[in-house]
């Protein structure tokens, strides 16, 4: 750890994604309590709440522009520019009309940045594997999560106060958010002279090539053809985010008609679900030692959705504010394991010239579940009910756990090679 503090390189490129974070998360927050003040508050906080899926389903796309792009650094310094000039618009459009289109046009600039910041991170995978030394990786990949999550505890956190302080002004949240990217910016251009020289490999080439698409897909998907386990891995967690992301959109709108568990407000009750949210993220990522080291991914998957289950049950029978919050921070908790052992997986074993692309097949894979689920469950939510809503998706959520565990006692866990990841953290 202290001789990663150390790498001031390291260190930069945290900040700039801490800061990255920090805007999104913020305004992330702050759009869902604008959407609740729309004419059209349901159907506002669905498109708000599936918003952030749809960037996600861009992956292939971004990690196949992230490999060819040979100079990286320079790409995100003009990324930030971007994405500073996409805040500004919003600061001067929102708040000025409370119609349909105005609203669809800031959802669409909104999910450009995300966009955008999806393609930034995909660039900084190879610089990373090259700012570290090999031994250090997994650390390095937990630190970065940690640092992430770090950052969208501050947002909840910085979020409930500056709603209370600003209420509706939401141009003025938009502001902000330019800042922080301007800053990232800064940082950036900062490290520039050493991310520039991670970006070449050991014979002096630029890391990007230039193939085709479908090339590059081809050299992807061939990562899933040698390994049973990543198929397993990259299948269930389709599964888990087909069910797992439905639960904030469907707790943003189940919380309007449930003043019951608000803790003072609705904006702040959602600030603080994302805070303990990003909480459990933290200290699963950081508590390497604990017994959690040893478990395989299909042990903690099943964890990851009985906490999800255990949500459902408590919104619908129970009512209780705490029994709201203790399962998420389990549920992410388990999270802050499986993240960064399955990102160090692939960045150790898939080749620089195709990683992106792969975490991007991979990404994508995972993420292609999301909008449907939350479609079906929005819509039921809409329809029938919270109750009914909750119901159907704690069941399901409670399948999926049992699911998960039989498939890791009939094989899945002993082709798991992650443990021996964590005890390496430890050990390092």
């Amino acid at each position: 750890m202290q001789e990663l503090l150390k790498n001031k390189p390291f260190v930069t490129m945290v900040l700039a994604s801490l800061l990255n974070t920090i805007g999104g998360e913020l305004f992330n927050i702050v759009f869902i309590v604008y959407a609740q003040t729309m004419p059209f508050a349901g159907l506002a906080v669905s498109i708000a709440s599936m918003a952030w899926v749809a960037p996600a389903l861009t992956a292939i796309l971004t990690g196949y522009l992230a490999d060819r792009t040979v100079h990286k650094t320079r790409m995100q310094v003009v990324i930030k520019l971007i994405q500073v000039c996409i805040y500004l618009a919003m600061a001067m459009t929102i708040g000025r009309s409370k119609s349909l289109p105005v609203f669809l046009l800031l959802v669409a600039m909104d999910m450009t940045s995300s966009m955008l910041e999806g393609y930034a991170g995909s660039l900084w995978m190879p610089v990373l594997k090259h700012l570290v030394q090999p031994g250090q990786l997994h650390q390095a990949t937990s630190i970065t999560s940690a640092a992430s999550n770090v950052a969208a505890v501050i947002s909840a956190g910085g979020g409930a106060v500056l709603i209370a302080i600003l209420g509706n002004r939401f141009a003025v949240f938009a502001l902000i958010n330019a800042a922080t990217f301007l800053l990232a910016g800064i940082l950036v251009a900062i490290g520039y002279k050493a991310f520039a020289r991670a970006e070449v490999t050991g014979n002096g080439s630029p890391v990007g090539k230039h193939v085709g698409l479908s090339s590059s897909l081809r050299m992807a998907l061939g990562e899933f053809r040698s390994s049973t386990f990543l198929v397993l891995m990259v299948g269930f967690g389709c599964l888990v985010n087909l069910l797992g992301t439905a639960l904030q959109p469907l707790l943003n709108l189940g919380l309007i008609s449930m003043p019951e568990v608000w803790w003072g407000s609705y904006g702040t009750t959602i600030a603080v679900i994302n805070g303990i949210s990003s909480l459990g993220l933290i200290l699963g990522a950081l508590l390497a030692a604990d017994p959690l080291r040893r478990l395989p991914m299909a042990h903690l998957l099943t964890g990851v959705m009985a906490a999800a289950a255990m949500v459902g049950i408590n919104l619908v029978w129970l009512h209780i504010p705490a029994l709201l919050f203790l399962p998420l921070l389990v549920m992410n908790y388990l999270l802050g394991k499986i993240n960064p052992r399955f990102m160090t997986m692939l960045i150790s074993t898939v080749g620089e010239d195709h990683l992106a692309a792969t975490m991007g097949v991979v990404q994508t894979v995972m993420m292609i579940g999301a909008p449907l689920g939350q479609m079906i469950f929005l819509t039921l939510g809409n329809l029938v009910g919270i109750a009914i809503t909750m119901s159907i998706y704690a069941s399901l959520t409670g399948l999926l756990a049992l699911a998960i565990f039989f498939a890791g006692s009939l094989g899945m866990n002993a082709k798991d090679p992650t443990p021996d990841m964590g005890q390496k953290q430890k050990s390092g």
